[in-house]
């Protein structure tokens, strides 16, 4: 489904089932936001451009068309074929972590070079945040920015990541100075000459649910929310839907997003 205010995918395979939801909300007149769904369930990816940089939808959007071609499968391929010690990972979640790095820094690299050919006055950037199922044996999960993963197992709802923001890294330097505004980002794809992604992985499980979102869903509703809605037993399109229907209700000042993946 989708209309100049919403956009809607639906996935579903024999290992997962995944919708992602976007709305450009109820006060901005652009959505910056882009998601992508594979349609073989194999990756999701989440961006959010900016808000008052220049051209923050083409951040997003470019940062994701990137990035998503280092998980074609043969590009996988190619990419894995020369590593054989994960250390202490397993070997397949080290070569997976290794071709996000070298998505991520693609990705940089186009953005950034962009900024620099167009002389803008606020360079354009993006958060980016992915789930990655490698063999339906593992999860691996990276993010840039402020843009989240939650995962729901076992009654429980966990955030995967940390956010990338100033106001984060002067809470845990102890509160010292000047409280920072929350929407302001530390890292982000395309603004600096090179960034890092933060990863995590996991065993899958059957029955996990994971959500990946904007910053416009979690500033406008609370983590009980999500996990309540985690728990209703609705498919994953109703409940991306409700989720980002209850950050409109809420005021919805920002875009609002939302990828929800369930594993079978």
């Amino acid at each position: 489904m989708q209309t100049d205010k919403r956009s809607q995918v639906v996935v579903k395979t024999a290992h997962v089932e995944a919708a992602g939801v976007s709305d450009v909300g109820c006060h901005r007149p652009n959505n910056e936001d882009a998601f992508c769904v594979d349609q073989d369930g194999r990756f999701m990816l989440l961006a959010d451009g900016m808000g008052g940089h220049e051209r923050g939808a083409e951040a997003s959007c470019t940062a994701l068309e990137e990035i998503k071609k280092y998980f074609d499968p043969q590009v996988l391929a190619n990419e894995l074929e020369d590593i054989t010690d994960g250390g202490n990972l397993p070997v397949e979640v080290a070569g997976m972590m290794v071709v996000v790095d070298a998505a991520v820094n693609n990705a940089n690299d186009i953005v950034y070079q962009r900024n620099v050919n167009a002389r803008l006055d606020r360079f354009m950037g993006s958060t980016v945040v992915g789930l990655v199922f490698v063999d339906t044996l593992y999860t691996v999960w990276f993010h840039v920015g402020d843009s989240r993963i939650y995962r729901f197992r076992d009654g429980a709802l966990a955030c995967l990541t940390q956010d990338h923001s100033a106001r984060l890294e002067w809470e845990r330097k102890g509160r010292i100075g000047e409280r920072p505004k929350k929407n302001i980002i530390t890292r982000a794809i395309g603004p600096a000459p090179a960034v890092s992604a933060t990863t995590g992985w996991d065993h899958v499980r059957s029955g996990d649910l994971f959500l990946l979102c904007s910053d416009g869903l979690t500033d406008m509703i609370s983590e009980e929310k999500v996990a309540e809605v985690m728990t209703s037993g609705m498919d994953v399109a109703l409940m991306a839907n409700e989720l980002v229907d209850a950050a409109i209700a809420a005021g919805g000042k920002d875009n609002v997003s939302a990828v929800m993946c369930k594993t079978i």
